[in-house]
C-alpha cells in the first residue's frame, strides 16, 4: 500500500515538475515577444518625425504660392516634374502621422496583452492548453507589426529624401514668384 501511494506521489511530482518546465519555457518566450516588442517601440521613437505638423504647413505654403503666382506659356517639363514629386511627399505626410499613431497604439496594446499573457501563465489562470497557441497568436502579431514599422520606415525614408531634394528649391521658387508678382503690381 506504501508502495502506491509512493508510486502516485511521484507520478504526481512528475507531471507537475514537467508543468512547470513547460510554464518556465512559456514565461521565457513571452520574455523574449516583450523584448522584440520593446526594440520596435524604440526604433518606431528613434523615426518618429517631430516636425511633421511643420512640414505639412511648409509644404501647402509652397504649393498654394505656386499655384496663384506662377503663370506660363509654355510647359516647363522639369518644374511640372518636381511639382509633381512634390504633391506626392506632401500627400504622404498625412500618411506617415496616422502610420506612426497606428504603430504606437498596437505596440501599447501588445505589450498590456503580454503582460496579462505571462500573468495567466504564471497565476494558472484560463485554459493551460491553449497557451502555446495564445503564445504563437502574440508572435504572429508582433510579426504584423514589425511588417508595419518597415512600411512605415520606407514611407519615411521616400518622402524624406523627396522633401530634402525639392523643398528648398521650390520654397525659394516660390517666394521668388510672389516678388515677381509684387513688382509688376507697383
Amino acid at each position: 500500500m506504501k508502495a502506491l501511494h509512493v508510486m502516485l506521489i511521484s507520478i504526481g511530482l512528475f507531471f507537475v515538475s514537467c508543468a512547470d518546465l513547460k510554464k518556465d519555457d512559456q514565461m521565457k518566450r513571452i520574455g523574449q515577444l516583450k523584448q522584440r516588442i520593446d526594440q520596435i517601440e524604440q526604433k518606431r521613437k528613434a523615426n518618429e518625425i517631430d516636425t511633421l505638423m511643420a512640414m505639412k504647413v511648409s509644404t501647402n505654403a509652397v504649393e498654394i504660392r505656386i499655384k496663384t503666382y506662377l503663370i506660363l506659356d509654355t510647359i516647363n517639363l522639369v518644374l511640372g516634374k518636381k511639382m509633381d514629386a512634390y504633391k506626392i511627399m506632401r500627400r504622404n505626410l498625412k500618411p506617415l502621422g496616422k502610420q506612426n499613431s497606428q504603430l504606437k497604439n498596437a505596440l501599447k496594446e501588445e505589450a498590456q496583452v503580454l503582460k496579462s499573457l505571462k500573468l495567466d501563465i504564471n497565476n494558472g489562470s484560463g485554459s493551460r492548453e491553449k497557451y502555446e497557441s495564445y503564445i504563437l497568436f502574440e508572435k504572429n502579431k508582433i510579426n504584423q507589426i514589425q511588417v508595419l514599422l518597415d512600411e512605415y520606415l520606407k514611407l519615411k525614408r521616400e518622402t524624406l529624401k523627396t522633401y530634402h531634394e525639392l523643398h528648398p528649391e521650390l520654397n525659394q521658387f516660390s517666394i521668388e514668384l510672389i516678388r515677381k508678382n509684387n513688382l509688376q503690381q507697383q
